[in-house]
């Protein structure tokens, strides 16, 4: 199953190209040495399940399309686990082979010399570190260092680094791609530029270069880059050495959870191991009374061989009950106390077994971290893992809902270096459970004055990296349980959905306008670009940068083309297009008159669908409102409400919450991400609309919002206002609230007092009734005409 990339993931991957196309145009292009100009380099920093593989991707389809040869790309991963679900992923069928389907794909070891020499067919190259990682290559105890004694062509590494066939003009571009680049070392690096690479792609949130690569680094910022994330507006690049995403983008979209929950515990593990576990079953059951399509998993963090009573090594030569090593401890205490099937449960770590004469049960699955290990333990799809934070990079299940974590006898696991391992949010979406939008995190400690440390820690680092997640700490566990409020009664909404059926026929119409280039020669092409650096030998000058015309620069085809840009405006219009049409199968070049007029009918396909699509509700399957999260300290408690009370509305919509309260007709507050929204019809980042209050009068649910003003002039404001069942009713009527006194001609403020109530009349216009207060400002806005 293919995966659509997000807007903002679009955004990111064209910014790279931009600024990849910036430095290669540049005159001021550094050199290293003589042939080989300084290779572009970009940083790309992002939370954790916020797409970074399919970022890359997307970017290195681009750079191919603006190069005059086509590509290798190098593809690393430290861990053999990454590389191969890497490989799974881009692969024909694969959820990412669409992003490169230009490319061949292949691991390094396999790659035949004859694939390297081709510069007609794009190639893809996966490789771990450790398959070229070796300080004397002389030694030739790795593959990629050895000749081949059968074709009597090199080692494959040099032939990698020449990458051209005898006689070509010119060698093939090459791209490397690290996607976990805080590991990488100074060997690794040194290896990697002796390829000459001419662009490096890593994935990492630190500006971390090491060597030789921070040399390549600073003579990029001599000619003028800089390390300071910038966004930048298309088509604008700027000199920065980083893509930056926001945690608001991937937190959004859903890739993300939406907050993180610490839980401090200075008891024996039994009882902070029951908290979790009560919690643990309470989401299961959510999970499938929504039908979330994913069952959680929980993991256990702790230490391996030593005992839980006082720290000292743990003897293997003793019966399996006897033993005292925390992953055993917490494996009989998960099936033995808590009846969880030891079918669910792994033990992944280094865990000292004597199974001749002190044999573990047949059922107790223990995995050491081999390579095949992996392979195997990833295959069981097992509930509860239990390791010691040695868990090979590349299990990061979106599933996993829920860690506890041994800091007990001065351990020194790190509980912020856990967090990724709980970050990916299930489904790529919210659910109306905050449970199953939350990483619960259950910490034994030594003792109370221990947790706020940690606390502190997970902020700063939250803070920092993810600033759009919201983190709540408790070290009481009661406060945990009476944070969670079950509604007071059933509340339920319509759902409304995006109805494209009056865009089909437009749609048809629109595709059958786009010009076939299947057999147009000459729009099809374009200028490409060769640059070179010329260098007099002997006389001591600086090498002449040269950009030489080309006849051809590479091809697209031109479903990819329209495609991307449509799920760069509105993914969803994309869905609608039917994609076989023969005509889209045409190749074209990227610099083509071809390429430019494609992207305009991308953009014309895009209005099209949002000029003709409606919202319209769904008879089934309404929304229910469900529990809500608060923090009981704070928390003001309201009559009316459907929750007891909330605590995280600031001054005005609490404001606004009282007077909705005071009113006497059922109401909640509706949370961001897993609330209730309605799809937004216009281009941007934004998709949905959350109102911020949702009250039911008279058969009718009013969605009220004080901060949706800035949609009154937009076409998707227009249509939220005017959502109507096939009857023409009003089920569903959202009412904006904005601050001051308003004029219907102008919709600009005439003055700061008051409040103004925004609806849409039976005729189609937008219009407002100014109020002196607030109070009667919420009954203007609770009243059907």
């Amino acid at each position: 199953m293919s995966i659509s990339l997000l807007p903002f993931q679009t955004k990111a991957s064209l910014q790279i190209m931009e600024r990849y196309q910036l430095l290669v145009t540049d005159k001021r292009r550094p050199m290293e040495y003589m042939g080989w100009p300084t290779p572009f380099y970009q940083a790309l920093a992002s939370l954790t399940g916020s797409g970074k593989t399919a970022i890359l991707a997307d970017a290195v389809a681009l750079m191919r399309a603006t190069m005059p040869l086509e590509p290798i790309v190098l593809w690393i991963s430290k861990s053999k686990a990454v590389v191969d679900q890497t490989y799974a992923n881009f692969e024909p069928g694969g959820k990412y082979a669409h992003l490169i389907s230009e490319f061949v794909t292949g691991y390094l070891a396999e790659v035949k010399i004859a694939q390297i020499h081709d510069d007609t067919q794009a190639l893809l190259l996966l490789a771990t570190v450790g398959s070229f990682n070796q300080k004397s290559k002389g030694d030739g105890k790795l593959k990629v260092h050895q000749k081949d004694e059968d074709e009597n062509d090199g080692a494959l590494w040099e032939i990698l680094g020449e990458r051209k066939s005898p006689g070509a003009p010119a060698r093939r571009p090459l791209i490397v791609v690290y996607d976990e680049a805080h590991n990488l070392s100074d060997q690794q690096t040194n290896l990697i530029l002796e390829l000459e690479p001419d662009v490096i792609l890593a994935a990492s949130a630190t500006m971390r270069t090491p060597g030789r690569l921070g040399q390549v680094v600073e003579r990029l910022k001599q000619v003028g880059w800089d390390d300071t994330p910038h966004t930048d507006l298309e088509g604008s690049p700027s000199r920065c050495l980083i893509t930056a995403i926001r945690s608001k983008e991937p937190v959004e979209a859903g890739l993300v959870k939406r907050q993180i929950v610490l839980g401090g515990y200075d008891t024996e593990m039994e009882t902070t191991l029951n908290d979790m576990v009560e919690e643990f079953q309470l989401a299961t059951v959510r999970a499938q009374d929504l039908d979330a399509g994913f069952a959680p998993k929980a993991i256990y963090v702790c230490r391996t061989n030593v005992s839980q009573d006082d720290g000292t090594a743990d003897n293997p030569n003793k019966p399996f009950n006897d033993r005292k090593a925390p992953p055993i401890l917490i494996w009989r205490y998960l099936v033995e106390s808590k009846g969880i099937p030891a079918s669910e449960i792994a033990v992944y770590c280094d865990l000292k077994m004597n199974q001749k004469d002190y044999p573990a049960p047949s059922d107790f699955k223990l995995f050491s971290g081999g390579e095949d290990d992996f392979n195997v333990f990833s295959e069981g799809n097992f509930r509860h893992i239990i390791f010691n934070q040695s868990l090979q990079e590349g299990w990061d299940d979106p599933a996993c809902c829920f860690a506890y974590i041994d800091k007990s006898m001065g351990s020194a696991l790190q509980v912020e270096q856990v967090i990724g391992r709980v970050l990916r949010q299930p489904g790529a979406r919210h659910y109306t459970d905050p449970l199953l939008n939350t990483a619960n995190f259950y910490i034994r400690i030594d003792s109370k004055q221990e947790f706020p440390r940690i606390l502190e820690v997970v902020r700063r680092k939250i803070a920092a990296e993810m600033p759009d997640v919201k983190l709540d700490g408790y070290s009481d566990a009661r406060d945990r349980r009476r944070a969670r409020l079950e509604p007071r009664k059933m509340l339920t909404v319509p759902e409304i959905h995006i109805d494209a059926d009056e865009a089909v026929v437009p749609l048809s119409d629109a595709i059958r306008a786009i010009h076939d280039y299947t057999a147009d020669s000459p729009n099809v092409r374009g200028a490409g670009e060769l640059t070179r650096a010329v260098q007099q030998v002997g006389d001591g000058s600086k090498p002449n940068i040269q950009t030489v015309q080309k006849e051809h620069s590479n091809r697209v085809i031109a479903r990819w083309l329209i495609r991307r840009h449509m799920q760069s405006r509105y993914p969803e219009a994309a869905k609608t297009i039917d994609w076989a049409d023969p005509k889209f199968e045409a190749k074209v070049e990227i610099t083509s008159i071809a390429a430019q007029q494609l992207r305009d009918d991308g953009e014309r396909l895009v209005d099209t669908y949002l000029a003709h699509a409606e919202l319209a509700f769904e008879d089934y399957n309404p929304y229910v409102v469900s529990a809500a999260m608060t923090k009981p300290d704070v928390m003001e408690i309201f009559v009316n409400s459907g929750h007891d009370g909330y605590s995280d509305l600031n001054g005005p919509e609490l404001d606004v919450a009282r007077e909705i309260d005071a009113t006497g007709y059922p109401w909640v507050r509706n949370p961001v991400n897993g609330g209730y929204s309605i799809p937004l019809l216009e281009k941007g980042e934004s998709r949905r609309f959350f109102p911020d209050f949702l009250v039911w009068k008279d058969e009718k649910v009013f969605a009220l919002d004080p901060k949706g003003g800035f949609l009154l002039q937009t076409e998707a404001g227009r249509k939220l206002l005017a959502i109507r069942d096939e009857k023409g009713q009003q089920r569903v009527l959202v009412r904006f609230l904005t601050e001051g006194s308003w004029s219907n001609d102008t919709m600009k403020q005439t003055s700061k007092s008051g409040f103004a109530v925004w609806r849409m009349t039976t005729t189609g216009q937008i219009r407002c009734t100014n109020h002196s207060s607030l109070k009667e400002a919420v009954t203007r806005a609770l009243e059907s005409k």
